[in-house]
């Protein structure tokens, strides 16, 4: 990283043209990813490579990392002016991209050649600005006024507060991505635990300083929410902790809610949908615990509205959220709703062995000649290897030996009670 002194702006042109370089208050993000392409062709990521930003027009200078995929982000440049990027790294000959804009090059990628991981001489540097850059021509002689010297230092003082400011934010999204990173790799060694400290750290971030930090927050709670649902799993399955695992199922229930309320307003992300699928596959399996198992039978109304948003983005998964559905209605008793959203699902996909098998638990009680029908179905289209084909055996024997049913034939099932 290198110091560099930009000579200041003494003629009337290039103060006019400052004035209006500096103008506009917006600040924006640049992003993209560092390789290095070998003798062979292939492509390898450059972590930790460094990649240093200049302004040309004007006095800036910021830089940043490449994480571990050789992947960087940097936020709160100008969106005004010219850039010159600079890329080093180790393993790697530094390279260069001159008079980038940021409003038109939102993603800036550096393929580098193989090399010592040098950088440029601050000499070298120098020489590319100057090529480079907007403001490097000499102006007329005649020096500005004292009202235009007074703008111009206004101005300038304006832009280093700028430039302290996309430090901070960098500064936060920076941390709030470490603790993420360092979170999500705890998870991959089951340390929920461990995992839960960081994520919350990630989570943690100011959204409203930048969209970046808002992508932070929604995936830092879904992992939350995925890490409590593991501690409660393994706190119900192994540690036979009932009542502990249920408080993480419900602290799993609350992140996941969180992430989809956030990820909600993130609008311009084009792979937002993807993200909102997974979360709501989460939150189904919260609800699916706490009603099925603590009999939290208030919360099927409002994940069955959750569904039905999911149901709208994901078309092409319809019949799995109307199982979904009918099964949070069987576990709350709910058995002419769960018949309605069973028979739905049958109509769209007959052979859905879900649906077939459920239904007939769901009609034991209030038919059981519809009951047998289904199940006798199921075991029909089922796999033997299947676990449920035994149970499904004997729970007809079951309903012959109390109500003195049995199978109607295939043609006549289907028929509604």
């Amino acid at each position: 990283m290198f110091s560099i002194i930009v000579k200041r702006v003494v003629a009337l042109s290039a103060l006019v043209m400052l004035l209006s370089v500096i103008a506009s208050a917006q600040t924006s993000q640049i992003e993209g990813n560092v390789k290095i392409k070998d003798a062979d062709g292939t492509m390898k990521p450059v972590a930790g490579a460094l990649i240093d930003i200049y302004r040309l027009d004007i006095k800036g200078h910021w830089d940043v990392k490449t994480d571990k995929n050789g992947h960087y982000i940097r936020l709160g440049l100008p969106i005004q002016g010219t850039f010159l990027f600079v890329a080093s790294g180790p393993g790697m000959q530094p390279t260069y991209q001159g008079n980038v804009r940021i409003s038109q090059v939102p993603t800036l990628d550096f393929i580098a050649n193989p090399g010592d991981g040098s950088t440029f001489t601050p000499e070298q540097i120098q020489s590319l600005m100057k090529g480079g850059g907007a403001g490097s021509q000499p102006g007329t002689a005649r020096a500005p006024s004292a009202a235009d010297k007074a703008k111009a230092d206004a101005i300038a003082k304006e832009n280093e507060a700028k430039l302290k400011e996309g430090k901070e934010l960098q500064a936060n999204f920076d941390a709030a991505r470490a603790h993420f990173v360092k979170g999500v790799e705890l998870q991959k060694t089951s340390d929920y635990v461990g995992a839960l400290a960081e994520l919350e750290q990630a989570a943690a971030v100011d959204i409203s300083k930048h969209k970046a930090l808002l992508e932070v927050a929604y995936k830092a709670n879904a992992q939350i929410a995925e890490a409590h649902y593991q501690i409660g799993a393994d706190l119900y399955s192994v540690k036979k902790d009932r009542n502990g695992a249920k408080s993480h199922f419900e602290e799993s229930l609350k992140s996941i809610k969180k992430a989809i309320e956030l990820a909600s307003t993130a609008t311009e992300e084009p792979n937002i949908n993807n993200e909102l699928i997974m979360y709501y596959n989460i939150l189904a399996k919260d609800a699916k615990v706490l009603v099925e198992i603590y009999r939290v039978n208030e919360l099927v109304d409002d994940s069955i509205k959750s569904l039905d948003k999911v149901q709208a983005i994901d078309t092409t998964n319809a019949v799995k959220w109307d199982l979904a559905k009918a099964d949070l209605y069987r576990f709350a008793d709910r058995t002419d709703d769960a018949v309605a959203g069973y028979r739905k699902v049958l109509a769209n996909d007959p052979k859905n062995l879900d649906a077939l098998f459920n239904i007939g638990l769901a009609l034991l009680a209030t038919n059981p000649q519809e009951s047998v029908n289904a199940l006798a179905d199921f075991v029909e289209k089922a796999p033997p290897t299947d676990k449920r084909v035994a149970d499904a055996k004997n729970t007809i024997v079951a309903i012959k030996e109390q109500f003195k049913v049995e199978a109607e034939k295939p043609a006549k099932r289907g028929r509604k009670p």
